[in-house]
């Protein structure tokens, strides 16, 4: 057993673990056989050494500790009980019948306790949804390419609060815009301007700019070009979906709606509501809309999403994951071979 599952079963016998840390030992606890046992046998020595001190104390004509309800209807909620087994004198304590009898009793209160604790995670709202968005990260870890139709429903200006895009030229309008990502790092950013198009993107080396005139532009600093992003301001760029669910398990809180049921041919989906907490930055809500069965996310939409000065109500469509050509992202093939190139 490694050191940070140590922790949290021990944190777990002290009832010291936040939703996350429950969560986490869960996803232990049910990886694997082997795992599921080892947090029997921590929870039995846990329970026996409780039971030696109590019985120690009764020979010795002192009160035993004092147990809630709930510790009688799981066994697994003492606190600040040591475990120390050199503080304990085990051999000899107790005859050989009553140790039969409270290894028995043990066994039993550890089966009925595992499912306990593992129910637990199901009726919590809260760990329920954190094991969601793992699961969702794992679905959607794939290397794949992805094509996003945005749409922009609604424009407020001006957005409340300081911008690090304050005093810069305005963006190019998002309505309607087609975004290209691959392996997080990698995106194009297709907007349609009155000048015609404007096409921002990296290839994970360098990143650039294809203006609708004037020169084309690079640079190896590759958040250089990623302004246009809805997001990239306040830690939510829409180009890598790990990111994006990782902060919203850290920032916001989660609820999951109700399986939808589909049509016949139709895979049932789910729709995951994100609202951000109190002082952390980014959208005020986010909806996500996804097959139960292959995590594939459908439709994502962002409420009040950071956007220069404006806040924007935008919402991205998946329109495929067809593999696109290799040098897709890169800026030569998105504009005529003789436009001027500049280095930034």
């Amino acid at each position: 057993m490694n050191e940070a599952a140590q922790f949290l079963i021990d944190g777990y016998l002290d009832d010291m673990l936040t939703i996350e840390q429950h969560e986490e030992l869960s996803a232990w606890i049910r990886s694997s056989p082997e795992n599921a046992s080892a947090f029997a046998a921590a929870v039995m020595l846990h329970d026996r050494l409780r039971n030696e001190l109590v019985i120690s104390g009764e020979r010795q004509g002192v009160s035993p500790p004092c147990r809630s309800a709930g510790d009688d209807a799981t066994g697994l909620s003492e606190v600040a009980v040591t475990r120390r087994a050199d503080a304990l004198p085990l051999a000899g304590v107790v005859a050989r019948r009553r140790s039969v009898i409270a290894l028995v009793s043990t066994a039993s209160l550890i089966c009925v306790a595992i499912v306990v604790f593992l129910k637990s995670f199901g009726d919590n709202p809260a760990v329920a949804a954190a094991g969601e968005i793992q699961r969702l990260i794992e679905l959607n870890a794939l290397t794949m390419d992805r094509t996003y139709k945005i749409t922009v429903e609604e424009a407020v200006l001006p957005r409340r609060g300081p911008s690090s895009e304050d005093g810069r030229p305005p963006k190019a309008p998002m309505d309607g815009a087609t975004l290209y990502v691959r392996d997080g790092q990698q995106f194009v950013l297709s907007r349609v301007t009155d000048a015609g198009p404007f096409v921002t993107g990296s290839n994970g080396k360098v990143s650039w700019a294809v203006r609708p005139d004037g020169p084309v532009r690079y640079s190896k600093d590759l958040n250089r070009f990623n302004r246009d992003l809805p997001g990239h301001e306040h830690e939510m760029p829409l180009v890598n979906i790990h990111d994006g669910l990782e902060r919203l398990r850290r920032a916001y809180d989660v609820q999951l709606l109700p399986v939808e049921d589909g049509e016949s041919s139709e895979p049932a989906t789910r729709l995951l509501v994100a609202v951000r907490h109190p002082k952390e930055r980014g959208p005020r809500r986010v909806e996500i809309s996804y097959e139960v069965e292959s995590g594939l996310i459908g439709q994502m939409r962002f409420i009040e999403m950071p956007y220069g000065p404006e806040s924007l109500t935008l919402r991205l469509t998946l329109l495929s994951e067809d593999l696109l050509d290799e040098r897709f992202f890169d800026h030569e093939s998105h504009h005529d071979a003789n436009r001027r190139i500049e280095v930034e």
